[in-house]
């Protein structure tokens, strides 16, 4: 996304100005404001209400588009009326907002957003579990400088697909989704652009987050052993080779064996406790992760 230059320097400007102790109070208390928001959130789907509107998940009225709308509860909703929402919420609001719902089941496994799963002609590509719902939002280099030659997507845009019990509901060919001053805002601040601001993910962290903070032993040892494989979080490869002039015990493998299966520890964490061996451990997503929703090219 092309920035304003001078309006970017102009912000650094008025920031670099305040005192840090200053903006360290104002982070404190924007942290503190999520953690009430995520809870109030949590607190609301549960009951079956929306904590921004106040109304019930089935509301709707399309005279007060709102972000309940994206679970497709509301009484009458329908693609026809998205655009609606679009116009009033940003695409970093939207994005967030999918993101907190996602992980009010559960931190960070219901959202792929690993770059390494991400196609190069992408500049993001996410999709976001909740319950019976999928979101997957992309945009394309493309996207991000507008189709000039086009008669949609002249803008600066994104493409979201949803599904609802495994059938989409909403195409990536759908809509060409603007981006309003606040993504532009935001961007610069992902891309570094702000001296003082710095952009990421806590509430709304998907699997990304995880391994890019995350060491492997942190990883192990939040890890416990899947029943069902295609449920697992993370698939592992482990390569276990003894030192030079010495053996492994396949009796200590067998032991290690029975103590994950009676345990539930991973396999993987208890061979780092053998003697006299090097263990290398790869870490993938796993099958329980969402797979990322690519776009299609359109058949002529």
């Amino acid at each position: 996304m092309k920035y304003d230059e001078e309006q970017i320097k102009r912000f650094n400007q008025r920031i670099n100005a305040v005192p840090m102790e200053v903006l360290l109070k104002k982070n404190d208390e924007q942290l503190a404001k999520n953690e009430q928001e995520f809870t109030s959130l949590k607190k609301s789907l549960s009951e079956g209400k929306c904590s921004y509107c106040g109304n019930l998940l089935t509301h709707f009225s399309d005279k007060k588009p709102c972000l309940h709308w994206l679970l497709f509860e509301a009484n009458g909703v329908k693609k026809k009326h998205l655009p609606l929402l679009f116009d009033i919420k940003s695409y970093h609001e939207i994005e967030a907002y999918l993101r907190w719902v996602a992980n009010t089941v559960a931190p960070m496994r219901n959202i792929n957003d690993l770059t390494v799963e991400k196609s190069d002609s992408k500049v993001f590509e996410t999709t976001i579990v909740y319950k019976n719902l999928e979101w997957s939002l992309s945009c394309s280099t493309g996207d991000m400088e507008g189709h000039k030659d086009k008669y949609y997507g002249k803008e600066p845009h994104y493409h979201i697909q949803i599904k609802k019990n495994g059938m989409v509901i909403v195409k990536y060919a759908d809509f060409h989704i603007p981006f309003n001053d606040f993504d532009e805002f935001s961007f610069a601040v992902k891309d570094n652009k702000l001296d003082k601001l710095k952009g990421g993910h806590l509430h709304g962290a998907g699997m990304q987050t995880l391994f890019d903070n995350a060491t492997l032993e942190e990883i192990l040892d939040g890890m416990v052993k899947a029943d069902d494989e295609s449920t697992a979080h993370f698939h592992m490869d482990t390569i276990v080779e003894a030192d030079e002039g010495t053996t492994i015990s396949g009796d200590d493998l067998a032991d290690l064996m029975e103590e994950s299966n009676r345990t539930g520890v991973p396999l993987s964490k208890l061979m780092r406790n053998l003697k006299n061996v090097r263990v290398a451990t790869f870490i993938e997503p796993g099958a329980g992760i969402p797979e990322i929703a690519k776009r299609t090219p359109k058949k002529r």
